[in-house]
This record gives C-alpha cells, sequence and structure tokens, in this order.
C-alpha cells in the first residue's frame, strides 16, 4: 500500500479460486473458539445452491478431523497434494464427500488446534513483516482462507453465517453484518451473516472494546484491545468521510458496515467491509488521510469487484490512484507524488527486472510495488487525461456496477471504457498492460525562430530507450517573454524522433517536457534528486565500514550492515574502509560512521547542494548536525560515476541504530535525513533540489536575443474528486454522530 511505510502489507485475497457472479455454496457455522488452549470446535453445514453434484471434494486444516453427521452421505480421505498451495505453514488434509440421493447439503462436525507462529515475510532488506498462516491464542483470533479452517471447495464464492461463541470480554469480526451480540459474565454471543459473494471467509476475535456509529445507513465500528474514545472517534468521522467521497465518485458502498480491527501484531491487511491494522500503525497520525482511506476503497476494488489475478492484479494500483494519489491531489501535490511513483520505479526497477502489468499479482517488496502499483496508477491516470476527467468518473462507475461481485480483468476494464469512451483503446492497454518498460525521454535542441508577428519554437522530442517507440500523449510547457502563465499543449509521439513546431505570439524562453510527470516513464537521473531510494534500490551495494571506530559503534554498525546483507546476500556487500584503496564506481556505496576514512568523498558528491561538511559539525540548509546527538542519513552521486548513489549514515549512539535501520526504508524519496534519541525520532527530512533535467531547456535564439529561461506559471488542475463537504477548512471532519 502506497502511503504506509514499511509496516503495511495488504492482503486482499489470501488464495485466489475461481468466481462467478453468483455464490454456489453456502456455509452455516457454528464456531466456539477457545484462545487458551488455541482450539476452535465447528459445525458446518455445506449447501450446494443451483447445483446437482452427488459428491465433492475439500481442504481441511490438518489438525480439524472432520465428521460427517449427515444420513446417508459418505466421507473419505484422498492423497495429500504436496505443494497444492502457496502456504508453506499448512499442508491441508483433503477429503471427498459423497451426498445422499437428491441431497444438496450436508454436515461436518470438528475440531482441533490452529496455531502457527509469526514468520519473517519481505524481500527488500531492512523492511520485512510478520504474517501467520492462522492462530488461535489468548491474544488474539486471525483466521483466513491460508488457515483452512473451514472446507476449501473449488467450486467458486461463498455466502455464509457464522454462530460465534466467545470468551466474556471478547469480540468478533467478520465480513457481512453482525445480527446480534450478546454477553454473559462466562461468555460472549455473535451471529454474522454476509449474502454478497465472497471469495474466503475471514474470523477475526480478540479482546476488544468497541465503538461505532452509523451514518446513511453504512455503520462504522472500531474494536481497539485498550479504549480509547477519542482515537475511536477519528477513525469513526473519517470512515463515513471517505465512504461518502466514494460514494459519489464511483457507486453506493457495497457493505453495510466497515470496521477498523487492531491487531495484536503489526499489519496493514483489508478485508470485505473491514481492516486489520496494528497497533503501531493505526497510531501514526497521517494514516487517517493516507492509508486508511486506500484500505476502505478495497471495498470497491478488489473486495467487491474482485481481481483475476491470473491476469494480472489491476486492483492496487487503481486504489493507489484512487485513494493516496487523489488524496495528494486535494492537497495540489498530485505532480510530487506522480514524481515520487516514477523514482521509485526508476530507483527500484532495472530494465533486466521488469515486468509487464499482466505478471504482477501481489506486492513482494519495492520491486513489484514499483510496477504493480506505480505503473498501474499512472496507467488510470494517463487513461484519464486521454479521456477527460468526466469520461473517465464515468467509465469507473460503469465498471463498478457491472463487475460488483464478480470477477474482472484488465480486458474488462479495457471492454468496459472503451463502450463508455465510444472509441477502442486496445492500443493504449495493450502498450501499458502487456508490455514490459518504459519509455525515456530527452528534448535534443529547441529553437525559436520570428515567423511574422510571432514565433516558431522547434524541438527534437526523442525516445531513448532501447525498445521499440511508445505511442504517447505528452504534456509540454512553455514559458513565454514577458507572460507570467505558461503556455500549454499536449504532443502526439510515435516515432524514435519527433520534431515539434508551435507558433506563438510571444518569444519562447524554456521548454519543459512532461513538468508535471504525467506520462509514465524511467525518469533521467538528472529529474530526480538523489535519495534513500535509489541506494536502496541498487543492483549492487557496498556497505563500508569505519575500521577507525570504537568498538560498541563498530560492533552496532556491523550488525546493520550484517543484517541488510542477509536479506540480499548476492546484491550487498559489507568491507572495513581500510581494505580499500577507493571506493569502488561499479555500484552503490554506503559509508557507516562517523570517521569513515572516505567521508571526503561526500563533499565531492554534494558539492552542487547546500551542504556543509565543518569536520565537527554538518550544516544541511540552516540545521546544524552534531555527531553526539543527531542521527544522519544523507545521499548524493558517486563522484566518479553519477548513475550511482553515494550515501553517508551516521549515529549518535550504537543504540541508535536498530531503530534507524527499521525506519530508513520507509523515508525513501528523501535525500536527508536527521534523527535524535533511540528510538530514533525524526527531526528533519528534505530532497535536493532538481538541476540539469533534460527535459526543461532553455529555448536557443536564431536571431541571437539575450534571454533568461526559467520555468512559468503552470495553470491549476482541479482533482478528480473534491474533499466531502463534511470537511471543514483546516481538513479536521465536522462533528457528526458520537460514539456508543
Amino acid at each position: 500500500m502506497q502511503g504506509l511505510p514499511g509496516y503495511v502489507v495488504l492482503l486482499l485475497c489470501l488464495v485466489w479460486v475461481p468466481c462467478t457472479a453468483a455464490a454456489p455454496l453456502h456455509h452455516d457455522l457454528t464456531v466456539a473458539l477457545h484462545p487458551d488452549t488455541h482450539g476452535i470446535e465447528i459445525q458446518d453445514t455445506i449447501t450446494l445452491t443451483g447445483s446437482n453434484i452427488d459428491s465433492l471434494v475439500f481442504s481441511l486444516h490438518p489438525e480439524l478431523l472432520p465428521e460427517l453427521v449427515s444420513p446417508g452421505a459418505h466421507l473419505s480421505s484422498m492423497p495429500v497434494l504436496k505443494n497444492s498451495t502457496n502456504n508453506p505453514g499448512i499442508t491441508p488434509k483433503r477429503y471427498r464427500v459423497t451426498l445422499a440421493a437428491g441431497a444438496n447439503s450436508f454436515t461436518l462436525r470438528y475440531q482441533g488446534n490452529i496455531r502457527h507462529a509469526l514468520q519473517q515475510r519481505g524481500e527488500d532488506y531492512a523492511r520485512s513483516f510478520q504474517q501467520t498462516p492462522g492462530i488461535i491464542s489468548p491474544q488474539g483470533v486471525f483466521l483466513a482462507s491460508t488457515s483452512f479452517w473451514y472446507p476449501h471447495i473449488d467450486t467458486g464464492m461463498v455466502t455464509f453465517t457464522i454462530d460465534l461463541q466467545l470468551p466474556a470480554d471478547w469480540r468478533g469480526m467478520s465480513q457481512g453484518e453482525r445480527l446480534s451480540h450478546v454477553a454473559t459474565d462466562t461468555s460472549a454471543s455473535e451471529h454474522w451473516r454476509s449474502t454478497t459473494p465472497q471469495q474466503e471467509i475471514y474470523l477475526i476475535a480478540g479482546p476488544y472494546t468497541e465503538y461505532e456509529t452509523t451514518e446513511n445507513n453504512v455503520q462504522a465500528m472500531v474494536l481497539l484491545r485498550q479504549p480509547d474514545p477519542a482515537l475511536a472517534q477519528k477513525y469513526l468521522d473519517t470512515t463515513h468521510q471517505y465512504i461518502e467521497l466514494y460514494d459519489a465518485l464511483i457507486g453506493p458502498y457495497p457493505f453495510r458496515k466497515f470496521a477498523l480491527v487492531e491487531n495484536f501484531w503489526e499489519t496493514g491487511y483489508g478485508m470485505p467491509s473491514f481492516t486489520l491494522l496494528g497497533s503501531r500503525v493505526l497510531r501514526f497520525p497521517f494514516i487517517l488521510h493516507s492509508s486508511y482511506p486506500h484500505e476502505i476503497l478495497h471495498n470497491w476494488w478488489g473486495n467487491s469487484v474482485y481481481i483475476d489475478y491470473q491476469s494480472g492484479n489491476w486492483a492496487e494500483g487503481l486504489t493507489s490512484y484512487l485513494a493516496d494519489h487523489l488524496i495528494m491531489e486535494q492537497r495540489n501535490r498530485g505532480s510530487d507524488y506522480r514524481r515520487t511513483t516514477l523514482q521509485k520505479y526508476t530507483d527500484y526497477v532495472s530494465q533486466q527486472d521488469d515486468f509487464p502489468l499482466t505478471e504482477f499479482r501481489s506486492r513482494h517488496g519495492a520491486r513489484t510495488e514499483a510496477v504493480g502499483y506505480g505503473k498501474t496508477l499512472m496507467l488510470f491516470h494517463m487513461l484519464r487525461r486521454q479521456l477527460g476527467d468526466a469520461t473517465f468518473t464515468a467509465g469507473l462507475q460503469s465498471f463498478y456496477d457491472q463487475y460488483q461481485f464478480r470477477v474482472a480483468d484488465f480486458a474488462a476494464l479495457q471492454a468496459s471504457y472503451s463502450a463508455t469512451a465510444q472509441q477502442p483503446l486496445n492500443q493504449f492497454f495493450s502498450q501499458w498492460v502487456e508490455r514490459p518498460g518504459a519509455p525515456q525521454l530527452r528534448v535534443n535542441q529547441a529553437t525559436a525562430t520570428v515567423r511574422g508577428d510571432g514565433y516558431r519554437l522547434s524541438a527534437d522530442i526523442e525516445q531513448t530507450q532501447p525498445a521499440a517507440p511508445y505511442v504517447l500523449q505528452v504534456p509540454v510547457a512553455v514559458h513565454l517573454d514577458g507572460m507570467s502563465k505558461a503556455y500549454q499543449t499536449d504532443i502526439h509521439l510515435t516515432k524514435r524522433h519527433e520534431t515539434l513546431n508551435i507558433d506563438l505570439p510571444a518569444r519562447p524562453l524554456q521548454l519543459d517536457v512532461d513538468p508535471e510527470f504525467d506520462i509514465f516513464r524511467r525518469l533521467h537521473r538528472n529529474e530526480i534528486p538523489p535519495a534513500v531510494s535509489q541506494a536502496m534500490g541498487a543492483q549492487q551495494v557496498l556497505i563500508i565500514l569505519p575500521a577507525q571506530a570504537s568498538t560498541d559503534f563498530q560492533g552496532a554498525y556491523q550488525a546493520l550492515a550484517e543484517s541488510w546483507q542477509q536479506e540480499k546476500p548476492e546484491q550487498v556487500d559489507v568491507v572495513f574502509d581500510d581494505a580499500l584503496e577507493r571506493i569502488p564506481d561499479d555500484r552503490s556505496v554506503w559509508l557507516f560512521g562517523w570517521n569513515n576514512r572516505f567521508r571526503p568523498q561526500l563533499k565531492l558528491a554534494l558539492q552542487a547542494y547546500d551542504f556543509e561538511d565543518a569536520g565537527n559539525t554538518i550544516r544541511i540548509e540552516q540545521t546544524t548536525i552534531k555527531p553526539e546527538t543527531h542521527s544522519l542519513v544523507v545521499l548524493g552521486r558517486h563522484p566518479q560515476e553519477p548513475d550511482q548513489a553515494l550515501g553517508w549514515l551516521v549515529a549518535g549512539s550504537p543504540a541508535a541504530l536498530p531503530g534507524l535501520g527499521r525506519k530508513l526504508p520507509h523515508y525513501g524519496r528523501y535525500s536527508y535525513l536527521a534523527f535524535t534519541g533511540t528510538a530514533p525520532d525524526n527531526v528533519l527530512k528534505g530532497q535536493w533540489p532538481v538541476v540539469n533535467s533534460p527535459l526543461s531547456v532553455a529555448v536557443i535564439q536564431n536571431d541571437g536575443a539575450k534571454i533568461k529561461p526559467g520555468p512559468a506559471r503552470l495553470a491549476p488542475r482541479k482533482p478528480l474528486a473534491p474533499a466531502t463537504e463534511s470537511l471543514s477548512v483546516n481538513g479536521t471532519r465536522k462533528p457528526h454522530g458520537q460514539i456508543h
């Protein structure tokens, strides 16, 4: 999920199954949880709706031994299929049930324990996360399709009811709506019902304090592990705010409730009608208007219009575009968000590691996120610019209306948008969905010639990528002499070289191509500042440790370096500075430590920026950094090879390094960072200015006139949807219903 640093990994559908518009299976589940013993007791009556099947096969957790209690039916074991799932934690057992003649339902009874420890997952150094296929414990319960806690039958989607028995102070959560909750001194019971087709059944439970409000027939719920009415109110208000926004933009919210549930380990899972966030995650103040609306929006894309994973996951990019990007648009920072998106792609995805959107299933690290989220997000942005806001929004609404509670793929999106726009879009979708890679652009020369009462601007625009040219609609802006507003238009590129000719009423001073980052493309290094992501995304990285550091510092630096190396042993090397004559120029380099002998190289790398190394202190712009009080991270370009990054990482104390290592990947777009304390706490962050962009050029005057080039003001843009009227001027929601 874009916008939530590292702790968050969306879990939309844990196991893909083929889906249709109707649900051929209905489960009536009676469930008793015994958290102290990790136990569960279940009776499940499975009804085949609209089917005429006399036998079927199902899979179940190996610790749950089923007993068939339906007269006339027969249950038999089947061979286990090794590696039949993508779940390394569980190999389910398989059974065949033969129904009684004329029957369309059967009942199973089973019990056992489910207890799978949290495991580290993640492909990027310092950015791994924990997950479990399923757990029942005194801290809480997490059961999903990966748990195989109910019979898995590969015949499509399901509807269900759950009669749930819990400890007295516990509450449960699942899809659909809770019809009742009754608590006594010794136990609690709940009844859940989901009438809309679902791809799987979730069951979450724990010792929660519950808060809820209802607006426009949608119930907002918050389940916290410790009472916190103020925090709950913020989430309840924000829930209604964004449901209101997306109702207007896309169509009616597809469920009766949306719930925030606090998990007992750090997660950022999004399930139909609820989200499961870790304690630390949900208390970050920025989550309310970044990742939280992303989770809410997934109930339109991914949790009600389902994803055909076999042909590519379109929903993550669309959700990022209509949540993370839209929120930045509403703050007049859409171009900043798009530049960061393209920067991640440029830094993390090499040409040999690229892949088409048809191969994206889910995020497994920065590389897959940059393509699956970033490229798909930009696809929808380019489609919007090509069709216009009104047609783009109408296409969203038509697509949602047509595919709600059905599976959709990129072909369905293309067909829906082609019908709405009344034009074929096969070339557009084929180019961006099926083709790996991205275009690269350059302006070779721009000249101005007097032409009658005005001027003609001529320029050579080149696509420099090794692969074949793309078909592009590229915005350009021209700064005209004596005019504060830029002249703006779009140019159509289809060939390797295109000659741009524009007749203008005044002398053109500067030409900017794609000035607001509207095209998905691989950026030139001079379009983006040196950043953490450039070093962490490099194919090869060398970490140079300070041999002259104290024993405590040396050990802490080495531990951090080796933890990064362990994540990517083939890409990360570690060496002490006294073992090298010079820093290599064939890879990105991290210098660790204040007294690293290669520290003077940093002055060369940062000579174009407002950076001063005074020996005992560092000054970045107007901030002074001292070694005894601050931890610091600074990025520049390698002095001998600008395509490589040179980073410097230092800590105020050895105790600060573990926390610094955990936090650093979450600040990927920044050029410099300063922290204090052992947590450590961020006190400074920023980006170096962009210099010498190959897409922003001064116009050569053929008549020899002396000019002063510079960018002109671009026309303001409206966001795809305005912030809801229930927002006050300062961004907080006007008070509505109070929690109870």
